[in-house]
């Protein structure tokens, strides 16, 4: 029995396929033998309608299935081109270890070879009260709150979006106050708080896979249908015997397309 591809279903056979189902499946497998390209531009919907016979309703449903799998993004005023299928790798506990010189997302931008844009802007604001409580301060504290967008890929795509949420009274004052300013600009957060004293010992991930609202579509370039995954993120200074007053240091939601990352975890069995 040959292995099902992503979109495929078992119990619709292909000739009894719509034709813009089968032009889809003709070029994601051409786009899977290496035969289309990374960035390659697909044809327009007028030759796709001259090489395939079809209306032009038939040529666009097809492009919008190609897209909808992941095998192509659309550019405004330019065209269809065939996307990069490599996912990055996000490796756990691994991305956290003491002493790694970059940024975690800096690293598997490396290790998977690929151009790498990132936007990050701080802002000292006051804690909500959902952030309040994962941090463990009162609502209304002050904290610097860092939004992250970053692109990757050849050319580089949207692969996530992020905001990062630290507490001044631990931060405040200090060369980590803002988190890409200072000597330490570079390090990542287990680095970073080591440098105050702080010796962050655990990180809690809470992974929630789910559709994108209409902003977060748009904001990480994906069809409305395509899942993504939201990770919810604390790194605490944590007593071994479970303390009710470990130390919360930073806190983070992140959202990225399910299809862009490979989750991997590496873990002790003990």
């Amino acid at each position: 029995m040959s292995e099902l591809l992503f979109g495929d279903h078992p119990e619709f056979p292909d000739n009894d396929e719509p034709r813009y189902k089968q032009i889809a499946k003709e070029y994601r497998a051409r786009i899977i033998s290496g035969e289309l390209r990374d960035g390659e531009k697909l044809p327009s919907e007028a030759q796709l309608c001259e090489i395939h016979d079809v209306s032009p309703i038939t040529a666009r449903a097809a492009m919008r299935l190609l897209r909808e799998w992941g095998f192509a993004n659309g550019i405004r005023g330019k065209g269809v081109f065939v996307r990069r299928l490599d996912k990055l790798t996000r490796i756990a506990p691994l991305r956290y270890f003491r002493g790694q010189e970059a940024r975690t997302y800096v690293r598997e931008a490396e290790a998977a070879n690929v151009e790498m844009q990132v936007e990050h802007k701080t802002t000292k604001t006051t804690a909500p009260a959902n952030i309040a409580e994962r941090l463990g301060i009162s609502e209304g504290d002050p904290v610097t709150c860092t939004r992250y967008f970053i692109r990757m890929g050849n050319p580089p795509q949207p692969v996530t979006s992020s905001l990062a949420w630290e507490p001044l009274a631990i931060t405040g004052g200090t060369d980590i106050e803002l988190p890409h300013e200072g000597p330490h600009a570079d390090k990542g957060i287990v680095d970073r708080f080591s440098a105050i004293g702080h010796e962050v010992n655990q990180v809690e991930e809470r992974l929630d896979i789910r559709t994108p609202t209409a902003e977060e579509a748009k904001l990480l370039d994906i069809p409305a249908n395509r899942p993504v995954v939201q990770i919810t993120q604390t790194f605490r200074v944590a007593d071994r015997f479970g303390a009710e007053d470990d130390l919360a240091v930073e806190t983070a939601d992140i959202l990225f397309p399910a299809d862009r990352y490979e989750l991997r975890y590496v873990m002790d069995v003990r």
